[in-house]
């Protein structure tokens, strides 16, 4: 009798809770910057296409994927960003 006594003293306490509302507000999207959404410039292929000029197209080639993996990594970083704040 008393185990039951507690038990409905202990259900009243917990329906007091049932009334709290949940609110949701929109948050709005920030758009990623240009300069990490643009183009990265391709090198031109020089015409005859020597030797010492492969080796500096190589050089470019290797400079503009170095420029998209840093733009990809600050993507990264802002998507990590968004991801925290909700």
């Amino acid at each position: 009798m008393m185990t039951a006594l507690i038990g409905l003293s202990l259900l009243q306490l917990l329906t007091g809770c049932g009334s709290s509302r949940t609110v949701y507000v929109q948050v709005p999207v920030v758009p990623l910057p240009a300069n990490l959404t643009a183009e990265t410039q391709q090198p031109a292929i020089p015409e005859p296409l020597t030797y010492g000029a492969s080796l500096d197209l190589n050089v470019s080639l290797l400079s503009a994927l170095g420029q998209c993996n840093i733009d990809k990594a600050s993507i990264r970083k802002v998507e990590a960003l968004r991801a925290s704040q909700y």
